[in-house]
Formats: C-alpha cells, sequence, structure tokens
C-alpha cells in the first residue's frame, strides 16, 4: 500500500514541478541569467526517473501489476 501511495506522491510532485518550470519560463522570458526553469525541469527529470525506479520495483515485486485493469481480460 505504501508504494503505491509513493507513486501517487511522485506523480503529482512531477506535474507541479512541471507547471512550475513552465510558469518561471513565461515569466522570465528574456532574463537568460536566472536558471530557474532549467533547475525546475532538472528536478522534474529527476522526480520522473525516481517515479520509473519505483514503478519497476513494485513490478518487481509484484505489488503492482495489471490483474485489476477492466482490460486485463481475465479467463
Amino acid at each position: 500500500m505504501w508504494l503505491k501511495v509513493i507513486i501517487v506522491i511522485l506523480f503529482i510532485a512531477n506535474v507541479v514541478a512541471l507547471g512550475s518550470a513552465l510558469f518561471t519560463l513565461l515569466n522570465d522570458m528574456g532574463d537568460g541569467g536566472k536558471g530557474r526553469t532549467v533547475n525546475l525541469l532538472l528536478i522534474r527529470v529527476s522526480l520522473a526517473a525516481l517515479l520509473l525506479v519505483f514503478v519497476a520495483y513494485g513490478f518487481y515485486t509484484g505489488q503492482l501489476g495489471v490483474g485489476g485493469a477492466p482490460w486485463a481480460g481475465h479467463s
């Protein structure tokens, strides 16, 4: 259960970091020296990599799976 909570938190943090990067990109147009957008995008990429690691760990350990999905085709 804790794994799913961590995955949801990482996904929300990823979306927030992407939105923050867009906000700073639009506000800092023409300011080449700040680099806030690059730092926020680096955080977003790091969060995405961490999210991928947790999802892969969940599939590897069997805590996550496609068994509950409606399209999984239970027969």
